[in-house]
């Protein structure tokens, strides 16, 4: 017998379910259905199925890198929200607009958002979306690096959600909890923090939750040199990535696993996953990490003493950074398109409310250049280094988070003078540039790197004993030795000699006696043949 034809009513309601039970990486996919429905049957869809549809719009939107459109769907969806009553309905809407702000770096915009629909959640006591939400909003204050207001909102997600029992987002709070800790430069704290995370996860058999912990704990391992303990972490993250087709975070997870077998040596590791990330499909929303990518190629091969094809990963580079670029350029343009339309049609009732809001992101962007303005004068203006008075701040900054191992790690380059006198002394600058970026290389998040005079440089690296001290000098000498500085037509060989003093963090109360112990280990170096590290301990 042959099927009866669906009417219009039940070919509706059949698209609606088949929205719902989507996954939401499927969120492209379901664009065209919800965009079918909104065009082809809007005079008989419900308000509540019009809100729903213009979310699964803008979610759509959204990942396929169409983010104006994703912007003002989600707009639409706002305003058919607001006249009709619906405060709750406007979260997700806000949520995917504060997303789609953040990845345009429009972070006081991303801000506004995410507090607006934080401020419905409370008024609706919805516990559990304003958990959620405020970890959205975390990460946005520290890309401002607004640590402290970061660490206090995840903490808030984390006691709203132990309050009411949520032990999947408390696990999820805990999380960000530790990857702020470690940017922090609090590695102790990180690990308590993550270490907590993976027991909630697992009292809550919450296994989606597993490779995202994985790679936290990863980034803390890889953090104090265990790079070992890192990519047995990593490794296991990757394959409940890929089933879960988290494309965002599996590339992350894969471009950190690669740094780390290279910092680790396993160059053919290295490529090995260096391949895989670079196999799936360019991805404008992906720019930032697929540039990473292709800069770390470059890097590998470098080290791996293959010319041909470092030239090959620097032109891909080179390709990856015009891209990153255009998207850059984009993202201001779509930016200041959206706040002119918003702005446009805005009623004249809400102008002062507009006028609070306005004051509140000219106060974020102040900070936020006023911290701008500080890094640059914290830094010394030939290489890019801490200048002495910034250096010395943020050692005070690591001895105040209690005890730990530090090392502090101070390097001379060897027969500079006779550099300057060959070869002149804007060579000689070219090669203090040089050394900077080639240790840059070198660095963990949380180390510090300070000129403290002439050739003379200081890089502290706080929870780091005397083995993974030596490590980390190693690797300094070789990543400089490696290859001569290129300056005009001319090459320039070039070493360096280090002294490591390993001690406690409380010996940093005493910087000059720790300095001292560091310039005598140097000397050291330098008597026993240059190009080489000495190592003492206090």
């Amino acid at each position: 017998m042959a099927e009866r034809p669906r009417t219009r009513r039940q070919h509706i309601d059949a698209e609606l379910a088949a929205l719902r039970s989507a996954p939401q990486v499927q969120s492209v996919a379901s664009l065209e259905r919800g965009e079918a429905l909104l065009s082809g049957y809007q005079d008989e869809l419900s308000i509540d199925e019009t809100i729903y549809l213009l979310r699964i719009c803008a979610s759509g939107s959204q990942a396929a890198g169409r983010w104006l459109e994703g912007l003002q769907i989600a707009r639409r969806g706002i305003e058919l929200a607001t006249r009709n009553h619906k405060l709750a309905d406007k979260i997700p809407l806000l949520a995917i607009t504060g997303n789609i702000h953040s990845f345009l770096r429009n972070f006081h915009l991303a801000i506004r958002a995410f507090r607006e629909a934080i401020n419905i959640a409370e008024q609706e006591q919805l516990v559990e979306d304003q958990a959620k939400l405020l970890q959205g909003l975390g990460p946005l204050y520290s890309k401002l690096e607004l640590n402290d207001l970061a660490l206090s909102t995840f903490e808030l997600a984390y006691a709203l959600a132990e309050k009411s029992s949520l032990p999947s987002i408390q696990a999820g709070a805990m999380n960000n909890i530790a990857r702020q800790h470690r940017q922090m430069g609090d590695i102790e704290q990180a690990q308590t923090r993550i270490d907590m995370a993976m027991n909630l996860a697992q009292a809550s058999n919450n296994k989606d939750l597993l490779p995202y912990l994985l790679h936290t704990r990863a980034e803390i391992s890889a953090t104090t040199g265990d790079f070992a303990s890192a990519l047995a972490d990593a490794d296991s993250a990757i394959t409940p990535l890929k089933k879960r087709k988290n494309i965002p975070v599996l590339l992350r997870v894969l471009a950190d696993n690669a740094k780390w077998r290279l910092e680790a040596g396993d160059f053919a590791g290295a490529r090995a996953r260096l391949t895989e990330a670079m196999s799936y499909p360019k991805n404008p929303s992906l720019h930032d990490i697929q540039e990473e990518i292709a800069l770390t190629c470059v890097r590998l091969e470098r080290a791996a003493k293959q010319p041909d094809a470092a030239f090959a990963a620097l032109t891909n580079y080179l390709a990856a950074r015009d891209d990153a670029k255009r998207v850059e350029l984009e993202s201001q343009r779509i930016a200041t398109q959206f706040v002119e339309e918003v702005e446009r049609n805005e009623a004249r009732g809400r102008r002062e409310s507009a006028a609070v809001n306005e004051l509140t992101l000219r106060l974020i962007e102040t900070q936020a250049e006023a911290q701008r303005i500080a890094r640059q004068v914290a830094r010394d203006p030939l290489t890019g280094a801490l200048n002495r008075t910034a250096f010395e701040t943020g050692v005070q900054r690591v001895a105040s988070r209690g005890a730990q191992p530090v090392s502090l790690l101070m390097l001379d380059i060897d027969n500079f003078r006779s550099i300057n006198h060959d070869f002149g002394h804007l060579a000689g600058d070219a090669v203090l540039g040089e050394i900077v970026e080639r240790l840059r290389q070198s660095l963990r998040t949380n180390d510090l790197l300070g000129r403290f005079g002439g050739d003379e440089f200081l890089l502290l690296c706080p929870g780091v004993g005397p083995r993974i001290a030596a490590t980390i000098a190693g690797r300094v000498l070789e990543g400089i030795a490696a290859e001569p500085v290129r300056y005009e037509s001319r090459t320039i060989p070039v070493t360096v000699s280090m002294g490591v003093a390993c001690a406690q963090s409380k010996a940093l109360e005493t910087l000059p006696y720790l300095i001292k112990r560091a310039d005598a280990a140097l000397r050291r170096a330098k008597l026993a043949g240059k190009n080489r590290a000495v190592t003492v301990r206090i």
